[in-house]
């Protein structure tokens, strides 16, 4: 998909069907057409289209010529996920600075993208491609945000099912978001390093007013990654405490079901021996089986009260 936006003289952003001069062009999912037409018409590398489709690029700022390069890593939740997949992964794009042109590539629809050119972040020319960059980087530090409290949220609901079960479900579901935790302290750490780079100057102009808004974006990604870190070793932890709990617990359960098998063995032995085809002392005697019936009892109740003072008949 290829769209291509141009502010009027009224400075309202337009689709228009032509690129024209300081065009905004939005590429998305791209056929190999749109990118040859791109890469012919703009003068960009074809290899700068390749590294923003690529699922596994990593945040990185590179520059041929006049054309700067900016690949950033957002947030992204699965629709759908095994047990073992991370439910929330991070999705390359790129921001292509060219002379006259700003170029926005990614390999699926990312509504962060169309929130920024809806003027949800602030307002922008198309000609602003500064402004619309940094624009972009709060939107992205925001879809962090917005991402860590919604991993914070699960983990709490997951630690409320694991009070009342036995099941490794649960310990699945907070691996695979200690997993999603990775994801994002691997992107958001590069991307600090990305705008620490970008704060200097070289790559980009930046006059004061953009210098200290991409100032508070930087301490915000910084402190995402930070957040990030502490759940994720928190996450760590916890699941290491869980695990060892629900191991703890079965060994309990299985505590309690031998000690009834062996309560249960002794009666059952004992009226073997008298079950058998072998002449016994006072068999033909009424009270015999009342005898043996009350000393089965008490042998039960005995070995009960022994195995429950040891505490072998609690779970935990």
């Amino acid at each position: 998909m290829l769209k291509i936006y141009q502010s009027n003289p009224q400075g309202l952003l337009l689709e228009s069907q032509d690129i024209q001069h300081n065009s905004i062009i939005y590429l998305c999912n791209p056929q190999s057409t749109e990118i040859e037409l791109l890469a012919t018409s703009l003068h960009i590398p074809r290899s700068f289209f390749n590294d923003c489709l690529d699922k596994n690029e990593r945040p990185r700022i590179e520059k041929d010529g006049n054309t700067l390069l900016m690949v950033l890593n957002t947030p992204v939740q699965l629709d759908h996920t095994e047990q073992h997949q991370a439910p929330y992964q991070t999705q390359p794009f790129g921001l292509i600075h060219c002379e006259n042109h700003l170029v926005i590539v990614s390999a699926q629809k990312l509504p962060l993208l169309d929130d920024v050119l809806a003027g949800k972040y602030g307002e922008f020319q198309s000609y602003m491609k500064t402004r619309f960059s940094l624009l972009v980087f709060k939107a992205v530090a925001d879809s962090y945000n917005l991402n860590l409290n919604k991993i914070n949220k699960q983990i709490s609901q997951l630690q409320h099912q694991l009070k009342k079960s036995y099941r490794n479900h649960e310990l699945f579901g907070l691996i695979a978001l200690n997993k999603s935790l990775v994801y994002f302290s691997t992107a958001l750490t590069a991307m600090n390093i990305l705008y620490k780079r970008i704060m200097q100057g070289h790559d980009i102009k930046l006059h004061e007013p953009e210098s200290k808004r991409l100032q508070e974006i930087l301490v915000d990604i910084h402190q995402a990654a930070e957040v990030t870190e502490l759940r994720r070793e928190s996450l760590s932890n916890l699941m290491d405490a869980y695990a060892a709990i629900i191991h703890n617990n079965l060994n309990g359960v299985l505590k309690i079901l031998t000690t009834l098998a062996i309560v249960m063995v002794i009666p059952t032995m004992i009226g073997s021996i008298f079950s058998m085809n072998v002449a016994l002392p006072y068999e033909e005697e009424w009270f015999m089986t009342v005898l043996v019936s009350i000393s089965m009892l008490l042998i039960v109740v005995v070995l009960l009260i022994v195995f429950y003072k040891k505490k072998y008949l609690r779970a935990a």
